[in-house]
This record gives structure tokens, sequence and C-alpha cells, in this order.
């Protein structure tokens, strides 16, 4: 296999005003829908798409806060990185000079997020291969190590989560059949009505 090698890291601030009314709810009367941006270029042409979801104010922020969070990626095989994508996650979320403004919540969760999403596009990417087929074709241990599992330890050890995956995996046959014929799901829409989709 082939190396996929982070070569740098670049953010965007994408944003969309709306007409007045669109995307409102009765908090947020004025909002911008807006992406905080993670592009992984690599040294193979390929580059890694991630974002996370803002209404406008402090998307900037974000952005500002993923080249600085994303920085220890620069230079790394993306299959190392994906490796212990956990433990990597983890040093992300407990740098030293924004762990404390919330590492699993507000404008450093929005990074953290955007950054995982760019991570795992560009793996999908380099094996050529759907992120779906990617994620279906991992041993248990191979997903566990994608995970942080650190806050979890109290009632999820590392050792219980590889024993439940091994014990479904038997009837993974089973359930292949929702690989044809697709699952239903919602997803919302502006304005958040409820939209049924399939495959």
């Amino acid at each position: 296999m082939s190396s996929t090698i982070i070569s740098h890291i670049r953010t965007r601030d994408a944003r969309y005003p709306l007409k007045p009314g669109e995307g409102s709810d009765s908090v947020h009367t004025n909002p911008i829908y807006s992406y905080a941006v993670t592009l992984l270029h690599s040294d193979s042409g390929l580059t890694g798409s991630g974002f996370a979801f803002t209404l406008g104010e402090g998307n900037s922020q974000i952005c500002q806060l993923i080249e600085t969070l994303a920085e220890p990626l620069a230079g790394r095989d993306i299959e190392q990185i994906m490796a212990e994508f956990g433990l990597i996650f983890k040093d992300m979320a407990d740098h030293p000079r924004f762990r404390w403004l919330g590492p699993h919540k507000g404008l450093v969760h929005l990074a953290l997020a955007s950054i995982t999403n760019a991570c795992f596009d560009l793996w999908a990417k380099s094996r050529g291969l759907p992120l779906w087929r990617l994620l279906l074709d991992l041993s248990a241990e191979q997903i566990v190590n994608l995970l942080d599992l650190s806050y979890l330890e109290d009632v999820l050890r590392q050792e219980e989560a590889l024993a439940i995956l091994d014990h479904n995996r038997p009837g993974r046959q089973e359930r292949t059949a929702i690989l044809e014929k697709g699952y239903p799901g919602y997803d919302t829409s502006i304005g958040c009505s409820i939209i049924r989709t399939s495959k």
C-alpha cells in the first residue's frame, strides 16, 4: 500500500447567508449557515475534507483552532495516523493551551470534529474505498484503536469493547442485505422538517 503523507493543512471559513426567517428557531433568530472546513492536503495529490456546522459567529475562531490542533498531523502518513487515531485524538483534545476551553464541548469540540472528518475522508480516499466499506473491513482491534475511550473507562474498558465487537462479528453475514436495500433513516433540512431517506 502506497503512503499518503499529509503535506500541509488549510482551513476554509465557509458561510451561506439565509433569507429572513430561513433556518431560524426560537433561539437562533438570525443564523448564517456556516462550515469550519479542514483540508488535509497530501503529497499524493489527495485532499481529505472535513467540516463542522456552525451558525456564523465563531466560525473563524474554530478555523484558527483547527490549524493549531491539527499541526501534529503534518508530515505523517494517514495510515500511521489512523492506526492509533484514538490516541492522536486524545493528544489533540488535551492540547495544553486549549484544553481548558473544553475538548468535549464548544469551539474545541467543533474543531476536533472537523479534523476527525478530514482524517477519515483522506484515509478512505487513499485506499480507494468508500468510507463505509473501509470501516466494514476493519478488525475489532482496528476499530477500537480509532476511539478515545478515556472518558468511558469506568463503564467500558478497551478489552470489553473488543469483546462486544468480536461477539457480534459472526452475525455480520445476516446483516449484509442492508447493503443492497439501504437503511431507512431521517435527515433534517432547513427549518428542521423531517425527511425519510433510504439507500
